[in-house]
């Protein structure tokens, strides 16, 4: 049985980080899609340091269980697409790495983790950034991004390459953050694809006068929109967005009020 993490273990190491830089270790913390357990496994040892028992107030769920072991954390089987089986308000920190690109409606689980969440809570989730220069590219020539083949549905398929069924670019999870209440949004990056590099290097001064030239056409013919959205159009097509293999996003919620599933 392979212990070892679905995901790059330096997309995992970042997302500790991230954890730790929001002030949420010692916190109640969900491992959302926690596979094998590595992610769990790697947090618990880390609150170990700080005088936690193993496993104390870290939770996790997965649509499968069979191979999951963390000493003493609390697993739930669930399926991520009908819910999550936790009360209102009970976690500090939820993080998910490399899940949210197989959910059917991702903008609903991101309603129902801002449910899950504390005000104040984070959100912490990684997911294949098809934005990225080699990507968009591929789906020029092909139809498809790059780890987006076309997607089955038989349900033994459900964590392979082609049980990626949302391929949304920078933008778009930007705004499901946004329309499910979360504020303080930022994007970060695991590691650099070199063949995106190489792309963008080449093509940036194209992307830069593109970027430019939407911007200009949005100002004049819908400033509103502009206003909102300004800062999104940038970050879509910034150095992170356009060479990162993952797109790694850390975001805040900050406001009850707006807790909801989308």
């Amino acid at each position: 049985m392979s212990t070892g993490p679905a995901s790059h273990l330096v997309t995992n190491d970042l997302a500790l980080s991230l954890v730790r830089s929001a002030g949420k270790i010692e916190g109640e913390i969900l491992d959302l899609g926690a596979g094998s357990g590595y992610l769990t496994r790697k947090l618990s040892e880390d609150r170990a340091h700080r005088g936690l028992r193993p496993g104390e107030r870290l939770s996790a769920c997965d649509i499968d269980g069979s191979s999951f072991f963390a000493e003493g954390v609390s697993f739930t089987r669930c399926d991520v697409n009908d819910g999550l089986p936790f009360p209102d308000s009970s976690f500090d920190a939820v993080v998910a790495i490399e899940v949210m690109e197989h959910t059917r409606a991702p903008y609903r689980v991101l309603g129902e983790i801002t449910r899950v969440l504390r005000t104040d809570g984070v959100l912490i989730f990684s997911v294949p950034n098809v934005g990225h220069m080699l990507s968009r590219l591929a789906f020029v020539a092909s139809g498809h991004y790059q780890m987006f083949p076309s997607p089955s549905t038989k349900p033994e398929n459900a964590g392979r390459l082609c049980g990626h069924i949302a391929p949304l670019p920078f933008q778009y999870w930007h705004y499901g953050l946004r329309a499910a209440g979360f504020s303080d949004i930022s994007l970060h990056q695991d590691r650099m694809k070199k063949g995106a590099v190489a792309l963008a290097i080449l093509l940036w001064p194209i992307v830069t006068l593109a970027t430019a030239a939407h911007l200009r056409r949005l100002a004049r013919h819908d400033p509103p929109l502009y206003a909102e959205t300004v800062e999104v159009v940038r970050q879509s097509n910034s150095w992170t967005a356009l060479t990162s293999r993952s797109l790694v996003f850390r975001a805040v919620k900050t406001d009850e009020s707006r807790t909801r599933s989308i």
